[in-house]
C-alpha cells in the first residue's frame, strides 16, 4: 500500500518579465564591460600579454564571473569580433541580392572572396589570436559558427545560381562551398602570406583560377575542333 511522502518538494517561482529583463540587461553590461576591458588591454599592450586573470581584474569583475560567460580567451575574441562580423556579414548578403541580375554569378563569388580577403587583412591580429586559442579544442567545430554557416550560404546560393545559368556545368554545390570556405579560412590565408611570402594579389589570383575560371564551362569555339 502507497503512502504519502512526508518530504516536502520546494518549487522556485517562476521568473516574471520584469525580472527576465533586469538579468538579461545585467549581462549585457557584463558583456559590455569585458569587452571594453579587453579592448584597452589589446591597446595599451598587444594581445600577446592579455590573459583572463588581467581581463577580469581591468573590468572590475570577478575571475568566477568571467569564466560564467567566456570559458577561454578564443570566445572572448570571438565576440570582440562578432558585431564587425555581423555587419560585414549582412552587407555581403545584401551584394549578393542587390546584383543577382546586373553582374553573373561566378563575377559575384570572386568579389565576395575579394571583399572576405580584405576584411581578413584589416582584422589580421584579432583573426589569429581567435586561432591560436581554438588551436587543439577537439570540441571547436569552425563550420557550426554562425558567422560561417551565412558566409557559405551566400557561396552556395551564388554558386547554384551560376549552375541554374549556365555558368558551370554541374557542379556539387554543398561541397565546392564548403572546400572555398576551407581555403579562405584565416590560418591558410595568413599561413600564404606570413610564411610562404605570397602578395594578396597572388593569393587571390589561386583562388580565382581555382574556384572561379576552373568552374567555368568550357565552350566549343565556333565551327567546332580543329585537328
Amino acid at each position: 500500500m502507497n503512502t504519502p511522502s512526508n518530504r516536502m518538494e520546494f518549487h522556485r517561482p517562476a521568473e516574471s518579465a520584469a525580472e527576465t529583463g533586469r538579468r538579461e540587461q545585467k549581462d549585457q553590461e557584463y558583456r559590455l564591460r569585458i569587452l571594453d576591458a579587453v579592448r584597452r588591454l589589446i591597446d595599451r599592450n598587444g594581445f600577446d600579454t592579455v590573459t583572463m586573470h588581467h581581463i577580469a581584474k581591468e573590468a572590475a569583475i570577478g575571475q568566477g564571473t568571467l569564466y560564467r560567460r567566456y570559458e577561454h580567451l578564443g570566445e572572448i575574441y570571438s565576440d570582440l569580433l562578432r558585431t564587425s562580423g555581423v555587419q560585414f556579414l549582412d552587407e555581403l548578403e545584401a551584394f549578393a541580392g542587390r546584383n543577382a541580375s546586373s553582374m553573373l554569378a561566378l563575377d559575384q563569388v570572386y568579389e565576395v572572396i575579394v571583399r572576405i580577403t580584405g576584411f581578413m587583412d584589416e582584422n589580421a591580429e584579432l583573426l589569429s589570436a581567435i586561432s591560436c586559442r581554438y588551436a587543439g579544442k577537439k570540441s571547436f567545430l569552425p563550420s557550426k559558427l554562425p558567422l560561417l554557416v551565412r558566409m557559405h550560404n551566400i557561396f552556395a546560393t551564388l554558386l547554384s545560381r551560376a549552375s541554374a545559368q549556365g555558368e558551370t556545368n554541374e557542379i556539387d554545390v554543398t561541397l565546392i562551398s564548403n572546400c572555398l570556405l576551407a581555403a579562405l579560412a584565416p590560418e591558410q590565408y595568413f599561413y600564404h602570406r606570413k610564411t610562404l611570402g605570397y602578395t594578396k594579389d597572388r593569393f587571390l589570383a589561386g583562388i580565382r583560377g581555382l574556384f572561379i575560371e576552373g568552374l567555368k564551362k568550357e565552350t566549343q569555339a565556333s565551327g567546332g575542333s580543329h585537328l
